[in-house]
């Protein structure tokens, strides 16, 4: 059984994909319905990861990941992700420094 609040969070991500920020509550029956095609740990593990790497997708892309995870599982291979270092855990920005001097100095 998947939490309640790993669905909120999941689904709160899910809203912010959407221009009216809204998802409507038959396409969460729906989605939801399709989970019941996987096992509770693999769609837990897929929610997790749909929430930490993918935050701009929609929630078609967390069937794909569901589907993978069955895969590796079907294999003998663990489902769960191994923890990573939360401080190295962001995105660098891209930055053209002397870009921003040379407009620095033009003021």
């Amino acid at each position: 059984m998947v939490s309640e609040d790993l669905k909120e969070q999941y689904w709160s991500l899910i809203r912010r994909t959407r221009k009216s920020g809204r998802v409507a509550q038959s396409v969460i029956d729906r989605v939801e319905k399709s989970w019941e095609a996987f096992e509770p740990e693999v769609v837990e593990e897929a929610l997790r990861i749909h929430t930490m790497r993918y935050p701009e997708y929609k929630e078609n892309y967390t069937i794909g990941i569901m589907r993978n995870l069955q895969k590796q599982k079907a294999a003998g291979q663990p489902v769960k992700q191994k923890e990573k270092n939360k401080f190295f855990n962001f995105e660098q920005h891209g930055y053209d420094i002397k870009e921003l001097e040379r407009r620095l100095i033009k003021r």
